[in-house]
């Protein structure tokens, strides 16, 4: 209205709402109509919905920040937000523990079983470790059989130590691959924000 006030024009993208009451993105380009003083006395408004936009912004936006296989977060989200927790744990001074997970026996299931099964595998695997997370957490695949989960908000160890026990436990039980069923296992490395490490790279080589 400000813009609208002292220009006598506006365009952007707004939400506008359909006759059915559903809500959808538009583009708007708004021009104020004048009288003979130069007082806007009606808007002349040009839109158009760019619903299929944003829904391509959004597409592009996950393949560019997830692992196409397991949908777990790919390294460089994964770092954004490890980079955020810890500018946030210096306010808060709550520990934030990073786990690193490296699967036992996926090898042997790749070139016994074949890609097929191995990729199943891994997008069970994803789902199994996501299910002992909070929502504040983050699980991320960095490629392979490499998996970094990040716990925030710690206020001791022992709460990630239970937590890496309980994902050594869900790995270490049978996995039903369509027609097979493999049991496979994990190793667990453990590393503490700033304790063990108060950069990215060291915080996650230490892990």
């Amino acid at each position: 209205w400000q813009s609208l006030s002292s220009e006598g024009y506006w365009e952007g993208e707004i939400w506008n709402r359909r006759k059915d009451g559903s809500i959808f993105p538009e583009w708007a380009m708004i021009t104020a109509i004048p009288d003979d003083r130069g007082r806007a006395v009606g808007y002349v408004s040009q839109f158009s919905d760019i619903t299929r936009r944003k829904l391509n912004e959004e597409e592009s936006l996950y393949r560019s920040t997830r692992d196409a296989l397991t949908g777990l977060v790919n390294r460089a989200l994964l770092l954004e937000r490890l980079e955020h927790a810890m500018r946030e744990h210096r306010r808060s001074r709550l520990k934030i523990a990073v786990l690193f997970l490296d699967l036992d026996k996926f090898k042997q299931v790749n070139d016994t079983l074949g890609h097929s099964y191995g990729d199943l595998l891994l997008q069970q695997v994803a789902q199994r470790i996501s299910l002992h997370l909070r929502e504040s957490d983050t699980a991320a695949r960095l490629g392979g059989d490499e998996f970094v989960v990040m716990l925030t908000r710690q206020e001791d160890q022992t709460l990630s130590e239970r937590i890496a026990s309980r994902l050594l436990a869900e790995l270490g039980s049978p996995f039903q691959l369509e027609d097979r069923e493999v049991q496979i296992g994990a190793s667990i490395g453990i590393a503490f924000f700033p304790n063990d490490g108060d950069q990215l790279e060291p915080l996650l080589r230490n892990a």
